[in-house]
Order: C-alpha cells, then structure tokens, then sequence
C-alpha cells in the first residue's frame, strides 16, 4: 500500500526520483508493464455481418434457397422460373445480413469517435526536463504534473502539493472533491478516503500537484473494474428472447405443413419436382423473410429520434427493451442532479446583510468563473455574481484549506474574510451565539444540504461571525416530473450514490422517490434472502461500491425485474454492463461506462431515460402491428397453398408469385407502419411481462384475418378454376387480388381506434408505401415483365370485381372496431 509510505520509500521502492526516469529506463518499462491503456475488444467485421445470418428465418429462407436451385437440375434442361426464385430469396437473404451489419457497425463507429475525444496527454518529468506526451506512454515510476483543469491519467502517489484538490466522483461515486496531502497515512483506508493518492480518470479542480506512476493500464482502479466488466455478461433482451421464440413457432409450423402436404403429394403420386415445388412455395410462403430487415430498419429510425432527443443508442435492441423497464437505478451525481453545487439557503447572523456574505464568500475564494476550480467554491462564486457582488482581490491567502483544519483564511487590505466548517469558525470568533447557531446549522444539515460558515475582521479586530450559506447539488430540471410520468407508468425509479445517507435521502425525498435509506456497508452484511427484502422495500442508497451496485442489480433481475442502469462513473460500468439496459453519460461519463452502457445521453439528463422508454414502447407497439400484419398476410398465403394441394389442384401461386407478394407487400407497408405515432396512453400503461408473447392476445385476430385473406382468395380461386379459366390468368388475378387486399388492409392495422377518428392521411408515408408498390405490380402486369413472372394483363372489367373483394378485409375490421367501441360504451 503506497498510501502508508513516505514520498523517499515510494520513490525507492519504484527505483524513481524526482527529477523523473531515463529514457532508457522508459523504454525498459514499457517493455515490462506495456502501454497505460485499457484493452478495447474489437469486433472482426467479418463476425459481425455472419451474425446477420444467424436466425431460424433464414435458416428456412437458405433452405428454399437450396430447393430452388435443385430443382433445375432434377428437370435436366433448367428452369429459369427456379433460377429467378433462387436469386430473389437470395438477394432478400443478403439486403437483410446488409441492413443489420450497418446499423451495427454505425453505433459502434459513433460511439468510437465520442470515445476518441477523451484521449488524453500528460505532462512528465524525464531526464530532468519537463514534456508532453500521449497518457498511454505513461510508465510506472513517471513523475506526472499535474494543475486544476487536468484529468488524472494513471495511478498515482502524490509527492508534491500545492493546495490540491480531486473530483473522484466518477471513481467514488462522493460529490464533494478530495483536498490531496503528501504524508503517509497512518492505517489503511478505503478508495474514497486515500488523500494521498490519485486515481486514473478523476480530474484536478484546484491546485497543482506531481505525483508518482504507482500502477498503469488495467493495474489501475479503473483497470479493474474494467475487468470486471469484461467478466460480465449482458442478459438477452425481452425483444430477442420473443423474436427467437416466434422465428421456432414459424420454423416448426413451416416443418411439419411442409412434411404433410410432402406426403400428400407422394400419396397423390406426384413427381418429385414438383413435391420440391410445393415444399418451396410453402417455406417462402410461411416465412416472413422481410421480418428481420424491417425490425433493423424500425430500430434505426427509432435510433434517429432518440439523437434528436440526446440519446446515442449503441445497441438497436436497446430501444425495445426500455419499453419493457420496470426498474430505472439511477445514478445521483450528475443523472438526478446538476453536479454543481449551488448556494441553496442561507442564515445571517446578528445585523449583517446578504451583500456582505456574499462578499466573504466571492473573496475567501480561489475558483474562477466559469468553471475553473473547487465545484463548491464555483457556486459560491455564482451566488455573489447573481446578488450583484464583486470579489475582492486575494493579497494573502494566511490559511490555505486543507482536510485538517477545515477553513481558510484570506487578506485583502485591511479585511480578513474565513470561511470552512461551521464549528471551526465559530471557535475563532469570541462572544457568540453558539447555541442558536448550531440549531440553525442542524437545521439545514437535516436537509441533507452542506453548510459553509463565514467570518471577517477589520483592521486587525477579531473576526465576527457573519452567518451561513447552505448548499446542494440540485435536481435536474424535469427530473420530478420524470419520476412521475416513470411511476404513472408502473417504473419504479431507485437512486445508487456514493455520497453520503442524508444528502442522499434529502435529494431523493424532493424528487419524489420517497422512503428509508440503506448504506452499502448494511448491504454487504445481508444475506441473499434478506438482500431480496431490501430492494423489494428500499428505493435509495447510499455509499455503495461496484459490488454492491452488481447486488441490487442482481436481486431485482433474480425478482423478474427488466432493469436500467443509468450512471456516469467507472465504478457504475459492471452495473451498466450487466443491467438490461446500461445508459452511461456521455457529457461526464468516463471511457469505460460508455463503453459498457448501450445507451449514452448526451444531455446526462434522467428526464431522457423515461422519454427513452416512451420511444420504446412506440417501437414495440409499431413492431407488433407489423409483425402481425406480415404474419396474417404469410399464413394467408401457407393456407391457400396448403388446401389447393391437399385437393390436388394446381398450385394458385409459383415461389416467384410469393416473393412478389411478400416484396411488395411486407417492405414499405410494414416500414410506414413503423414510424406510426405513439398511442396516448403509452406512458400510462404497466410494462410489459417480460416473457409476454408477440402475440399476446392476438393470436385468434392473428388467425382469423388470416382465414378472412384465405377465403376471399380461395372462393375466387375456386370459382374461375370451374369455370375452366386458364390458370395463367386464375394465377394473375389471385396474385393482384392477394397484394390490393393487403394494401388496403394495412390501413386498418395502424391503431386500435377506427380509420376514420385517427386520419387516414394522419400518417401520409403509408399512402405513400402502398401506392408505390402497387404501381410496381401494374407495371409487372402491364409490361413484357409479365411473360417473365408467368402473369397475364388483367382487363378493367375484371378490376370491378376484384377490388371489393379486395377491400373487404378492410371494411370488416373497420366495422369490427365499431361495434367493440359500441359494446365498451354498453358496459
């Protein structure tokens, strides 16, 4: 423990001195320790688009794939028809693997270039002089300097100070910064308590020091945890878990329908070109192979919003799942409140004014405006500035602050102003009220709010005691309300700090998260069963660690809670990392949170998370509507193809006729239904259960517009085939039919409220994404394209026909939503 020896032992003990090391023992180090850098685990571009592959749907679309290009060669002579089907399904398996490697590799690259602009420098002594170099250059043994503005860029022992002090809040997690000394400590201490050390990734806010390079790279504090966060594995997301779970549905459903129908056709003596015909047409017609690309593209647009609104999504599921949070763990320092502490009351003594307080309080002061120094003495500064004070010139500082004495003592001209702790003041001013003093001091103390005390003196006379300021660190804007639309939301929201149980407790309380307030050490001495009590009752804690931030976390996801993990400190990564959704920040917030978090806010702001979890409910419920839609359109297709074959009639679709379908029908429509706006009662619902289907509740609407696409398209099928129409033609119209159906039907998937309350052209990019693919198919129709997908130009009079047949899905569900409003109003 460096932090019990003296500088001349640390110096010998790492065979340095303080005029720095050699180059020539530089290079020798950096050979034994290596670079002061924290490994960053890079993903093989090549992994990351074969990932793209790895899914049941696919699976089955490579499957058709192969069926497709086997089937030529058992004709002998080839077909183009297969040919055409084998490139379509393989260019739709290629877009798809496309669309999910370059939303992946955008994150990664926006989240690399916010990561490149903390790369820091250091300032060094070697070989007697003075120089800059990058901080990964850093060696044990390097005597670093460092002043008020520098980020701390290795682990250190301090050797020289000069009024010193740290911002180890994103290390410790304690808001108030630590005053540096340069003795040994007579007994060991925790992190937050070691005043003679310096931790990588805090930051200088006063002073200047040098210190010694006493451990670099992942020897550091920060390196540590950032093996633990390594070791941590990210849970699945509810999305993944339900998109898994459907893609085996489908898969099964599309195995065993293929299996009987195969057998159908064996037992109805048919060749096996075309058994491999009809086990094609069923796979391509079950699976919605649009699926995957149009979750990906939904998530990117999602990503989109949620930069506007100062959130960088690193991970697309991301969104998805903080639609399902029921639990947001929250950081206080800098996500709940403003991280800067602000004058928030004050008390003045005797016949004093607030001019002369704030006077004490500009000049007894070594802070500049706007942010340079002591974040306390920064706010003083700022309230003498807001009551209209100017600060007196510092002629002689005659006690500097320090840990020990808890004041200072500054002379400008013929006034002293002191400042420091309340009990130290009042013992250097004569005849005073202590009494009433310390019950105005216990008063705001009980607030959780910190008291300064401040004195001056004239002319050599005795100090006399001028009163308090009482100060906080205050709560974001907005953040109160959060909490509340978090809580109308069924989100329980729980603050994890550093600082200590009353602050805690009294920020918590004005927010809105109400209750008791429970200390990391009581936490370390529960056990596993009693741990479940806690977090079940207690929503603030207080002087936690790393692993007691991993223990609440694990007992509220071992409860089934779907947690978020917001924080800005290296001692919030593995939290980040192992919680459903990380959310680090990115104003603030160290290399390594960022880079185990899967949301960065920009803004640090908590009112982002919930607006966050608003966005991702939309996200869910819009994948929902498509997801289904695609479905009821695939299983639509599966049953048709399933009942012409089992009554041996000719098949009403080719494999190509399918895609065509699926192409034009499944892409634009389900991308428009993507971008439908938010119900608005969306933060007013629970959450999710996070193993709810994505068919929860939807199943028999799921299966009965199915069989209502089925019927229409089977009764038309059925009728022309009687009346010997040609089946080129019988296949053309039950095509057209198929894709005007689903067109119009898509209009009717957008809400739950009827067509007509919400606007047909509420949502104008969905007129859009059906026309557009219908003028396509009457080009396919109407051009010499026709001959190439098997189809022939249909005349106007069978267009009479068609398009009521057409729009009745449309209008049955229109009508079904009426009378369900119809019976709610009768109860």
């Amino acid at each position: 423990m460096y932090s019990l020896k003296t500088t001349e032992q640390v110096l010998a003990d790492l065979r340095s001195r303080t005029n720095g090391l050699t180059t020539k023992e530089v290079a020798e180090r950096l050979q034994e320790y290596g670079y002061n850098e924290l490994p960053t685990k890079k993903k093989s571009l090549l992994l990351v688009f074969l990932a793209q592959f790895n899914n049941v749907l696919v699976y089955i679309l490579f499957a058709a794939l192969a069926l497709s290009l086997l089937s030529p060669l058992l004709e002998g002579d080839g077909s183009a028809h297969s040919f055409i089907d084998a490139s379509i399904i393989l260019l739709i398996i290629i877009l798809n693997a496309v669309f999910g490697f370059f939303q992946e590799w955008k994150a990664e690259s926006a989240i690399a270039m916010l990561q490149s602009l903390t790369a820091p420098e250091a300032r060094v002594r070697r070989d007697g002089l003075e120089q800059i170099i990058p901080a990964r250059e850093l060696t044990v043994g390097d005597i670093v300097i460092v002043e008020a503005g520098d980020r701390i860029s290795a682990d250190g022992r301090i050797i020289q100070s000069s009024h010193c002090e740290i911002n180890e809040s994103s290390l410790t997690g304690e808001s108030l910064p630590q005053t540096k000394i340069t003795t040994a400590l007579s007994a060991k201490k925790p992190l937050a308590d070691q005043e003679n050390m310096v931790f990588a990734g805090t930051l200088l806010t006063g002073g200047s020091a040098e210190y010694i390079v006493t451990a670099i790279g992942t020897s550091t504090e920060i390196g540590k945890i950032s093996v633990l966060v390594a070791r941590t594995k990210p849970p699945e997301t509810p999305l993944q878990i339900r998109l898994r779970t459907l893609s085996y549905r489908i898969g099964v459903i599309v195995l065993c329908v293929t299996a009987v129908i195969t057998a159908i056709g064996i037992w109805q003596q048919k060749d096996i070109l075309e058994i491999l015909l009809i086990a094609v047409s069923l796979a391509v017609s079950a699976v919605p192979e649009g699926l995957p690309a149009v979750v990906t593209i939904c998530f990117a647009l999602g990503v989109k919003r949620m930069v506007e609104v100062n959130a960088l999504v690193r991970r697309l599921d991301a969104l998805e799942t903080l639609g399902s949070v029921t639990v947001i763990c929250s950081d206080k320092t800098g996500t709940i409140t403003e991280n800067a502490m602000t004058v928030i009351d004050s008390w003045l003594y005797k016949d004093f004014a607030v001019g002369d307080i704030a006077l004490a309080a500009a000049s007894c002061n070594r802070a500049q405006l706007p942010s340079l120094g002591d974040p306390t003495e920064i706010g003083l500064l700022t309230y003498a500035k807001k009551v209209g004070i100017e600060r007196l010139p510092i002629e002689d500082e005659l006690v500097p602050f320090n840990s020990i004495d808890k004041y200072m003592q500054t002379r400008h001209g013929t006034i002293v102003f002191a400042k420091g702790a309340v009990e130290k003041i009042m013992s250097l001013c004569p005849d005073i009220d202590t009494v009433t003093v310390m019950e105005r001091n216990t008063a705001f103390a009980e607030q959780g709010l910190r008291v300064l005390a401040f004195a001056q003196s004239y002319e050599n006379k005795p100090l006399q005691f001028i009163g308090l300021l009482a100060m906080q660190d205050p709560p974001r804007k907005s953040v109160t309300e959060a909490i509340s639309t978090a809580k109308t939301a069924g989100i329980r929201s729980i603050m994890i700090t550093g600082d200590n149980a009353v602050t805690a407790q009294a920020i918590a309380h004005k927010v809105g998260i109400s209750g008791a307030v429970i200390e990391g050490v009581q936490l370390d001495a529960s056990t596993t069963a009693e741990l479940r009590e806690i977090v079940r009752e207690v929503s603030i804690y207080a002087r936690v660690s790393p692993e007691n931030k991993l223990q609440i976390l694990h007992a509220l996801q071992d409860q089934g809670e779907v947690v978020a993990m917001s924080g800005d400190g290296v001692n919030d990564a593995p939290a980040l990392k192992g919680a459903h959704v990380g959310i680090a920040m990115g104003k603030v917030g160290t290399q390594v949170a960022r880079e185990a978090a899967s949301v960065v806010l920009a803004d640090d702001h908590f009112a982002t998370i919930v607006k966050a979890i608003a966005e991702g409910r939309r996200i869910y419920d819009n994948i929902k509507k498509f997801i289904l839609f695609l479905l009821r359109t695939n299983f639509s297709a599966l049953m048709f193809i399933a009942v012409t074959v089992a009554m041996n009639l000719p098949l009403p679709y080719l494999p190509l006729h399918i895609l065509w379908i699926n192409l034009v029908t499944d892409g634009l429509p389900a991308l428009a239904l993507s971008i439908e706006k938010a119900d608005g009662d969306i933060m007013k619902r629970k959450p999710r259960p996070m193993r709810e289907g994505l068919l929860h509740k939807q199943f028999i609407s799921l299966i009965g517009y199915a069989l209502l696409g089925f019927a229409v398209s089977f009764a038309a099928y059925l009728w022309m085939y009687t009346q010997h129409y040609d089946i080129t033609f019988i296949r053309t119209f039950c095509l057209t039919l198929a894709i005007c159906f689903e067109l119009l039907f898509v209009h009717s998937v957008r809400s739950r409220q009827p067509l007509l309350q919400i606007g047909l052209f509420s949502n104008i990019w969905l007129i859009v994404a059906c026309c557009i693919p219908f003028v396509l198919h009457l080009i396919v129709l109407y051009t010499p394209l026709s001959s190439l997908f098997s189809l022939t130009p249909l005349d106007v009079k069978y267009w009479v026909v068609l398009l009521p047949l057409a729009a009745s899905g449309l209008i049955i569900s229109e009508a079904q939503k009426y009378f369900a409003k119809a019976i709610t109003r009768l109860r």
